[in-house]
């Protein structure tokens, strides 16, 4: 996302917001990864010897473009890797390749408007409809087996979605520092009354607050973020864990630093409203955990992707 993909908080995150989250969001929230080289840490001759595909998938007169690595495996389920907003199939290259090299099946697929895949005829959409999306990926790719989600940032949105819609079509789940649809709400009634004279973070984050989680126009694939929270967080108002019995690991990275520019208040405000939303996904499974991983920025599966392999492994084995 515009501003997500420059702050690294919001997710790719979303990212978020932005100045706050600017001084961690800024650094790569929904920063997309940088391609994969052959000197990049991470990668090996096995990683770079597996099986690839790259296809365009029909959905219904559009295509999505799937990446896949690796060989679906007999009794295993697939990965499926959702991203945040902003970074296409490319941002899971370090890990995936690993990981597959290890004897695992994993996809990842862009989203609408981004990388390879088509624009949603929309002009606007919600979670909702990338929910659509994935269940008429998944037919067309024909993966009928349960997979395991695998969701960074604003990718937990669609995740929680599927889940809801398709619970038979979900073994497990990892959230990569989830974007919880709370967060936003909070922010905006933290931030501080408009002023003339206020700082150009403040600023910055009141546009991200007031315009780009309401209008679908800033983003590629016309998301309108905030009606996208307010379903999910209807979703997760349900009464019951909505991932049921379904293992869960919610993977943490450290708090934001402080940005001088922004109410110390409003940073406080923000930081408690994430821990929440990761204690939430992580309380709406019955075998939930929460993992705080250190040494890490918003892309964990690029700073520490043995840890979220770990992660995808333990949820593998129920």
């Amino acid at each position: 996302m515009m501003g997500m993909e420059a702050r690294s908080w919001l997710p790719t995150f979303l990212v978020i917001p932005t100045a706050l989250l600017g001084a961690g969001c800024a650094q790569g929230w929904n920063e997309p990864s940088p391609a994969r080289t052959q000197d990049s840490p991470g990668t090996s001759d096995a990683a770079d010897a597996i099986d690839r595909s790259s296809e365009q998938i029909d959905i219904g007169g559009r295509s999505l473009h799937l990446e896949c690595w690796g060989e679906r495996v007999a009794g295993e389920p697939t990965v499926l890797l959702i991203t945040g907003q902003g970074p296409t199939t490319s941002s899971w290259e370090l890990m995936a390749g690993t990981f597959a090299a290890d004897g695992h099946h994993l996809c990842a697929h862009d989203r609408a408007g981004v990388g390879g895949s088509d624009p949603a005829p929309e002009a606007s959409r919600t979670t909702e409809d990338q929910v659509t999306d994935l269940v008429a990926l998944l037919d067309a790719a024909d993966v009928q087996e349960p997979v395991v989600l695998a969701a960074h940032s604003l990718g937990s949105l669609p995740a929680v979605g599927l889940v809801a819609r398709a619970p038979e079509r979900v073994a497990g789940v990892v959230l990569i520092d989830p974007w919880s649809p709370r967060v936003s709400i909070a922010q905006r009634a933290a931030l501080p009354p408009e002023k003339p004279d206020e700082s150009p973070d403040v600023a910055e984050e009141r546009r991200f607050l007031t315009d780009f989680l309401f209008d679908s126009a800033q983003n590629p694939e016309h998301l309108l973020v905030a009606a996208s929270d307010d379903e999910v967080a209807t979703l997760l108002d349900e009464p019951g864990p909505i991932f049921g019995d379904l293992p869960v690991v919610v993977l943490r990275a450290p708090p934001l630093p402080y940005l001088p520019g922004l109410p110390r208040d409003y940073h406080e405000a923000t930081l408690a409203a994430i821990t929440a939303g990761h204690q939430e996904f992580a309380a709406e499974s019955m075998r939930g955990t929460l993992v705080e991983v250190e040494d890490t920025g918003h892309n964990i599966q690029d700073d520490q992707p043995e840890i979220v392999m770990d992660a995808i492994r333990d949820v593998m084995a129920g």
